[in-house]
């Protein structure tokens, strides 16, 4: 039998129109997708978000993990991602045989009716009754409220032609880097309901859908075992890549759960052992984190070097600090190089900010970028990390993300 397809959902299977014509719609722009917003007042204080491997502490302004936020919506993304994951791997865990098996399904519908936004949202709920009669069990569900037009299409693919940008790089992605704002991102997409689902189906069968609607199954997701790492990053790449552009709409949820996936049908905790839970989400956290340049528009955006002056060093999110630190070699290199004493009590500072949940500075010096140094140093200074605690990814912020300001 010929495996699956475990590749992430090709952009341009997402882009064609099942249908020759749009349906008639009322918003818009109104209704907006991640990234696009007013940054809440909470995101703006700084924090040791990363370091470089010359020991350089990199500073970022505090996430405040909503989807509005254009510096740091990538990090709610991250976290909705590694909840759905770590749902979705709970229950292929739970059942049995074809069960288990995942899939990549678009179901698109009517297009001879008018959508205002209320109906938009309301026909995401149509959306479950038509997928569970095209054999779906159950699963995640991303409202898509657009598809790129021919004038993003052109500019994507004369890109692409130019040999202006990677191979590699999404439609979506393209377009959200060469608009300057919602406005003008508007340019390249048309509203055209639909709903993403990476969803449980033994089987697809699209003819038993109604009529009016159309369903297709992109592909089969690698098959599961909850000890193997790379069925956890297979989810993680379309998962990512349905969410980043997703609807967003005031009181209105982006992602969604349905069928026998959905909280109501489903709890972790009563149908799992608490080992097992705690080993799918573990596994769950590391896969997004580690997925990166896999899923079709990458998690983290950010510089590759070190921002600090003169310093051409890699840099490296502050997630992987507690590991730098237990490396002997690499502490003695700090130690060893120019302003190694400071360089080496801010990463003090840092380790016991995140990954033991040490004290904050007050406001006034979260504002200011030396103050808030010379107060990591003090901490590094007066405190030494011992027996550090287990770290929470989800408490964390993401160095890429951080510094897209």
């Amino acid at each position: 039998m010929t495996p699956p397809e475990t590749a992430p959902v090709s952009p341009e299977l997402d882009r064609e129109k099942v249908r020759p014509e749009a349906p008639t719609t009322f918003y818009d722009g109104d209704v907006q997708i991640p990234g696009y917003g007013t940054p809440p007042e909470r995101c703006r204080a700084l924090s040791p978000v990363g370091f470089c491997e010359a020991g350089h502490t990199i500073l970022g302004r505090s996430s405040c993990g909503t989807r509005y936020c254009p510096d740091h919506w990538r990090d709610w993304c991250e976290d909705a991602v590694v909840n759905a994951v770590a749902r979705l791997a709970a229950y292929r865990h739970a059942v049995d045989g074809a069960e288990k098996r995942l899939s990549h399904i678009v179901a698109s519908p009517p297009q001879d009716r008018s959508y205002s936004k209320r109906a938009m949202w309301d026909t995401r709920s149509e959306a479950y009754d038509v997928l569970e009669d095209a054999g779906v069990r159950g699963g995640v569900s991303v409202t898509h409220p657009y598809r790129t037009n021919e004038r993003g299409d052109m500019l994507f693919e004369t890109a692409v032609e130019a040999g202006e940008i990677p191979e590699e790089t999404g439609r979506w992605a393209f377009l959200r880097e060469v608009s300057e704002d919602w406005e003008d991102f508007t340019r390249y997409i048309d509203a055209s309901p639909h709903y993403h689902t990476i969803a449980a189906a033994p089987s697809v069968e699209p003819d038993d859908a109604p009529e009016d609607w159309v369903v297709e199954r992109i592909r089969t997701l690698k098959p599961f075992y909850f000890r193997d790492t790379e069925a956890y990053r297979a989810m993680v790449a379309p998962v990512y890549y349905v969410l980043t552009h997703g609807a967003v709409e005031d009181a209105k949820h982006t992602l969604t759960y349905f069928g026998d996936v959905h909280p109501a049908s489903f709890d972790p905790e009563e149908e799992l052992t608490a080992a097992v839970w705690s080993r799918i989400q573990i596994e769950a956290e590391k896969a997004v984190k580690e997925t990166g340049e896999d899923a079709e528009e990458e998690p983290v955006a950010g510089p590759a070097e070190c921002p600090e002056d003169g310093c051409e060093a890699a840099t490296v999110d502050v997630y992987y600090l507690a590991e730098y630190m237990d490396d002997e070699e690499w502490v003695t290199s700090v130690k060893s190089g120019a302003g190694g004493r400071e360089k080496w009590l801010r990463l003090k500072g840092m380790l016991l900010w995140w990954d033991e949940s040490g004290d904050r500075p007050p406001p006034a010096v979260q504002a200011n970028e030396a103050k808030l140094r010379n107060w990591l140093e003090v901490q590094g200074e007066s405190l030494t990390p011992r027996e550090r605690a287990p770290r929470s990814l989800k408490q964390q912020v993401s160095l890429t993300t951080a510094l897209m300001e």
